[in-house]
């Protein structure tokens, strides 16, 4: 089987590269590279040129559009994302399959009508809007077009779909090395922008008055609104209670994983999921976060961290803290360093042998390919 996997130009896919769609297409392929003997596969990644991938890549730029200031500054990537796009499917005769990962598979679609070979879109955002049920159904017809859920819950945003399967993310867990201990602090990593509750986290670091560790990536569109917060609680930033760092390296931030309490992620999106979450359960690290989009098929709630309902008038489960929003946030967090040693040991247990059995790029490989062959069968 001749497998294209369509990547983006905006980033080159490599093991340090920070977005989590190619985080993923870095775990994918290089678990696919290892596996093409044995599976009789022969497979080309359409990315930028200075990807650093085990199989050969395809590509329209030997850099990537983010490093361009000319391209960002006019706000243009996304016509180098059509012409790799592009490039992809004009070579359709060298290939038996394609896999797309270019955010929700947007772009794409307008050029399926047009590809004879089967098209695998893999949905890696959750976009919310009177539009999108409109747009997909505009080639929900489409014979040789297949779509992967990264979750359960995201299908609710993408109805109506020709779905072959919801493949949960893995990771290599030997790469997030489990700790036994933990520390002290607490943790929160992700994007610097509100869906993902830094300001929740602020309020709540404030109130339990213990220390925290922050890793933002930036995101230039959010800037003004990180600065406010920053400016907001300088005084917790000054006296040491919060340290922050922005734009860490992602496999740097496994010794901090490894040395936390706990994770904080109280996202105010419909996460589809979030890698940072098995990252920090690999480690041993539970997870104390609001039950939004994907996080109960994640999370189990009283053995891996505590699932909290975001709202008395939003509540997504039966969950054992009782509490919503901050409130509920503030029982999970005090609960957890409450715990005596022995408990807490084990709740460190729990996470790692939950992401062992549940969210391996082993596992995930093993379902893309059950996928790959199925659809090809078609």
């Amino acid at each position: 089987m001749r497998i294209a996997i369509v990547c983006s130009n905006y980033v080159n896919v490599s093991q340090n590269v920070g977005k989590g769609t190619e985080i993923f297409d870095y775990i994918l392929i290089n678990n696919l590279a290892s596996r093409l003997k044995n599976n009789n596969f022969e497979v080309t990644v359409f990315a930028s040129g200075d990807s650093k991938l085990p199989l050969k890549v395809e590509s329209i730029a030997s850099a990537p559009s983010i490093s361009d200031s000319s391209i960002i500054q006019a706000d243009k990537h996304i016509i180098f994302e059509l012409a790799l796009i592009s490039s992809a499917f004009l070579m359709e005769d060298k290939f038996d399959l394609y896999h797309a990962n270019i955010g929700d598979g947007d772009i794409i679609l307008p050029f399926a009508p047009y590809v004879k070979k089967p098209i695998l879109v893999t949905l890696h955002y959750t976009h919310v809007g009177a539009y999108v049920k409109n747009y997909f159904s505009l080639f929900r017809n489409l014979e040789n077009l297949f779509f992967v859920s990264i979750s359960n819950s995201q299908r609710k945003f993408f109805p109506e779909l020709n779905y072959a399967a919801t493949i949960h993310h893995g990771i290599e867990e030997k790469d997030f090395a489990f700790d036994q201990s933990g520390g002290g602090n607490i943790m929160w990593a992700g994007r610097g922008t509100p869906d993902k509750g830094l300001a929740e986290v602020f309020k709540i670091v404030e109130e339990v008055k213990r220390k925290a560790k922050l890793f933002i990536l930036q995101k230039q569109e959010h800037l003004d609104w990180v600065n406010n917060q920053l400016e907001i609680h300088k005084s917790l930033i000054s006296s040491g209670q919060i340290s922050i760092e922005f734009d860490k390296n992602r496999q740097d931030l496994i010794s901090d994983y490894q040395s936390s309490k706990l994770f904080l992620y109280p996202v105010e999106w419909e996460e589809p999921f979030g890698l940072v979450l098995i990252e920090s359960m690999s480690c041993g690290t539970p997870v104390v976060v609001y039950a939004r989009g994907s996080i109960p098929e994640i999370i189990k709630d009283g053995e891996t961290g505590f699932i909290v309902n975001p709202s008395d008038d939003d509540k997504r489960g039966d969950w054992i803290i009782r509490e919503t929003g901050l409130k509920g946030l503030l029982e999970a967090v005090e609960r957890i360093y409450s715990m005596p040693t022995e408990k807490y040991l084990q709740m460190r247990r729990n996470c790692r042998s939950h992401v062992e059995k549940f969210f391996t790029a082993k596992r995930m490989m093993d379902e893309y390919i059950k996928v790959y062959r199925s659809i090809a069968k078609r």
